[in-house]
């Protein structure tokens, strides 16, 4: 069903650098598919990341203040390294998406027909165009709304955590 349109027409681009194909990879690759999740299940991973990330940081920040020694401090840095590893995660989700949202946008398609550089470009036509913007504004578009919200959300937290560092 997914391919129906671009064999009707002549496409020279080859299967994995269409933008549909590398839209679906992408939607069910691991990481890049948290956002495409109800809330309260993409909620749900970005804890289970965090855990994951203190059980490392703990360790980490033992290093730094003894816990028993500087409480605050302790379990502040461990809030700092969990949301900076969040930040940096939800970047890198947000870069996936938004390359794959330009690719769907654009109504040119750059590609390379073989691995020897020879970059190709090809205009796509008005049907698969008017297809691929569809996905973009109604799949990828919301999914770039809540990765922005996303990091609006953890950088206010950050600073918050950050002020009680500087008060503590």
């Amino acid at each position: 069903m997914r391919q129906k349109s671009y064999r009707k027409l002549y496409c020279p681009v080859p299967q994995e650098q269409r933008p549909l194909n590398e839209y679906l990879n992408i939607k069910n690759s691991f990481f890049f598919n948290w956002p495409t999740l109800k809330l309260h299940k993409y909620i749900y991973q970005l804890i289970k990341f965090a855990l994951i990330i203190l059980f490392f940081s703990i360790f980490i920040t033992n290093f730094f203040y003894y816990v028993f020694e500087f409480p605050n401090k302790f379990v502040l840095l461990n809030f700092i390294s969990i949301i900076t590893c969040e930040i940096f995660l939800i970047l890198r989700i947000y870069l996936g998406w938004s390359y794959i949202g330009q690719k769907l946008n654009n109504p040119i398609i750059e590609y390379e027909e073989s691995s020897w550089y020879d970059g190709q470009i090809w205009v796509k036509p008005i049907k698969i165009l008017k297809q691929d913007r569809l996905i973009y504004y109604h799949k990828v578009f919301p999914v770039l709304k809540r990765l922005k919200k996303t990091i609006v959300y953890l950088l206010l937290i950050y600073i918050i955590i950050f002020l009680f560092t500087i008060v503590i």
